[in-house]
């Protein structure tokens, strides 16, 4: 019987993991260059194995045998990309095929998206709308009248007194051997983590990576229908779990009264 509430708990936690990822996607279907997140589920003993940290995992595992005993919930982002739409702005950025652009956060660590609407900071830097400069630095004269994206990410501006663009800079992309590991951290940003491995930086159109796309945006890849239909499967799986833990209780309650009696 306690098995049967462990079980019902951890199936109950990892619906619950579900719903709330499936939230989450929901909130971004209109976020430019947002990637929903999918939850996969194992046996907690599975997770175990594979020295994943879960800490309720931990004390069924330290209560209970070697085996089976309910469900271990990993969220993963998803690896596909959505769709690009066309904005004429100049400095919006897209990412034609893999591959994430590097940012610098406040604090100086990098952190990646595939939200490519930039604009010319304070220190005239290309860099994200909330102001985080690219990795790949480019500063551009404070007289650069247009400024044109190569899809192999060179960066040409046009300055006064010269004919022709002036190159100023170069965009790279980076990529990891598991993007799906990427741990989100706000603002539509991912950073780096065991399961996804380090970064690769590398020139776009180049071993595997996409190219940029200038003037255009990449559209959230959640799609409403299948995030609906998730959830109604998950919420019932919650009710039924949440009955198993009720069966247990009661099994529980009707042995302890025997007990006594």
């Amino acid at each position: 019987m306690l098995d049967t509430l462990y079980i019902g708990a951890t199936g109950m936690r990892a619906q619950q993991t579900q719903i709330d990822t499936i939230a989450h996607n929901v909130a971004n279907v209109n976020t430019v260059g947002f990637r929903r997140s999918s939850v996969s589920f194992a046996e907690v003993t599975a997770a175990q194995n594979a020295l994943t940290p879960n800490p309720l995992a931990e004390a069924v595992a330290a209560a209970l045998p070697p085996r089976g005993a309910g469900t271990y919930a990993r969220v993963a982002l998803s690896a596909a990309g959505g769709e690009l739409k066309s904005t004429g702005e100049p400095l919006d950025l897209a990412i034609d095929g893999a591959g994430f652009l590097e940012v610098l956060r406040a604090d100086g660590s990098p952190a990646y998206t595939r939200a490519g609407t930039l604009r010319i900071n304070d220190d005239g830097a290309l860099a994200l709308a909330d102001g985080s400069p690219l990795a790949s630095r480019v500063d551009l004269p404070p007289d650069a009248t247009e400024i044109e994206i190569a899809a192999d990410g060179r960066v040409l501006a046009r300055v006064d007194g010269v004919v022709e663009p002036v190159e100023v800079g170069t965009l790279e992309l980076v990529s990891f051997a598991n993007p799906g590991g990427l741990e989100a951290v706000g603002n539509n940003l991912y950073a780096a983590t065991a399961d996804s491995g380090e970064a690769r930086s590398g020139a776009p159109g180049e071993n595997g990576l996409g190219s940029f796309r200038q003037g255009y945006v990449e559209s959230s890849n959640v799609q409403l229908i299948d995030e609906l239909v998730t959830l109604m499967l998950a919420q019932r799986a919650f009710e039924m779990n949440g009955k198993l833990v009720q069966a247990a209780d009661q099994m529980l309650a009707i042995a302890n009264s025997l007990y006594r009696s």
